[in-house]
């Protein structure tokens, strides 16, 4: 216990400590480096920005949706273990845990459910005006898949999701609900190396409103969209002695196609009734992590590390939406840094539980801290 207890410290309060330190230090940056900014709301509704939510928000819910999906084919890994300990085996990836029923006997099927939250927000601003979001995005996965010949794992996974954001400048709110069909497949290529490819489809209703800068009423608008995404990657994985180690290297692309739609509001707001053309946005990036884990009885504590690069983005600025004057929506930096601290448990009856907090770094005026439940069985 003593050893768990220092093995604990060791990973996780360092990385906690490097995220207080970098909040701290934004706040500090904000703090002194921000003006003030004006009031939005119904009864300062002069100040509000005359623009729809979903043209700022685009970008970073398409990117947010695709890191929480990304690794979908890594649901399932199965872990082989000699006597001593030391054997070195790898099967898709280094995410979420086994199963020991998957040590136990080789279990052919699996059944497993996620569940994340995911906060994340920006301060960025344009032309002297802020273009800042809150956003909070619940996601839930449940899936099914099938082992054949210890090789290949075959699996098909749905969900839904629900994000919510507070847009600060326009005093409205976007809310947008959906679900996900997923199929998945992963490649033992041998003890050590994997290949996994996952992608799937969502379909999804937006709902958006903001105060009108003529009169403080309301002005709102919906419409539907559908997004489907697409991943691989390539795996590396060792257990030496408690160790247990892992590598991967992999490619996303994420698209996502917007109906076109037309603002109502009151007469007083006619004029500035927005008509939003349809709107695509799409995300490609290549992915380079790793994973520590040390095992110690039924639980594994471990800590990631993963870089991020945008190879290219279209936020859809085209399809309007926005004043004239507004023609970048976020910063323009291409890559960031997802740290994350976990725990495994696993029991003998061959359920295995994962709780996991992962922290964005690296993004200029953008923040985002997740955390994901995890609870799989082998059937």
């Amino acid at each position: 216990m003593n050893k768990l207890n220092k093995t604990l410290r060791f990973l996780v309060v360092p990385g906690l400590l490097a995220a207080l330190s970098n909040v701290a230090l934004a706040q500090v940056f904000e703090e002194s480096h921000h003006e003030e900014d004006v009031v939005c709301d119904r009864e300062n509704f002069a100040n509000c920005l005359n623009g729809v939510s979903s043209s700022v928000t685009n970008g970073a819910g398409l990117r947010m949706d695709a890191a929480r999906m990304k690794d979908i084919a890594n649901e399932r890994r199965r872990r082989q273990q000699a006597g001593g300990g030391t054997a070195t085996v790898g099967l898709f990836g280094a995410d979420q845990g086994l199963a020991a029923g998957d040590d136990m006997g080789g279990s052919v099927f699996g059944m497993w459910g996620s569940y994340s939250y995911n906060d994340f927000d920006s301060d960025f601003r344009f032309a002297g005006r802020s273009l800042g979001y809150d956003a909070d995005a619940h996601n839930g996965l449940f899936g099914i898949d099938r082992l054949f010949n210890e090789r290949l794992l075959l699996g098909l996974a749905v969900g839904y999701q629900s994000l919510e954001i507070d847009t600060v400048f326009n005093g409205g709110q976007q809310d947008s609900d959906g679900y996900t069909l997923a199929p998945y497949a992963a490649l033992l290529l041998n003890a050590n190396w994997s290949i996994d490819v996952s992608g799937g489809y969502t379909w999804l209703d937006n709902d958006q409103d903001r105060v009108s800068p003529a009169d403080g009423s309301n002005i709102s608008a919906s419409f539907d969209s559908e997004r489907w995404f697409i991943a691989t990657n390539l795996n590396w994985m060792a257990v030496v002695q408690q160790w247990v180690l892992s590598a991967k290297v992999g490619y996303l692309h994420t698209d996502e196609d917007q109906d076109a739609y037309l603002e109502s509001g009151n007469a007083a707001s006619a004029a500035l009734l927005r008509t939003v053309l349809k709107r695509n946005i799409d995300l490609s990036q290549v992915v380079a992590g790793g994973e520590i884990a040390y095992s110690a009885g039924l639980f594994e504590p471990f800590f990631r590390a993963e870089y991020r690069n945008d190879l290219s983005r279209d936020d859809g600025n085209r399809a309007g939406g926005l004043p004239g004057a507004f023609t970048a929506l976020q910063p323009n930096d291409d890559d960031e840094v997802q740290l994350g601290v976990g725990l495994r448990y696993y029991t003998n009856w061959g359920v295995t539980t994962t709780l996991e907090y992962q922290r964005v770094e690296g993004r200029t005026s953008f923040d985002s801290d997740l955390f994901m439940f995890t609870l799989r069985a082998a059937l």
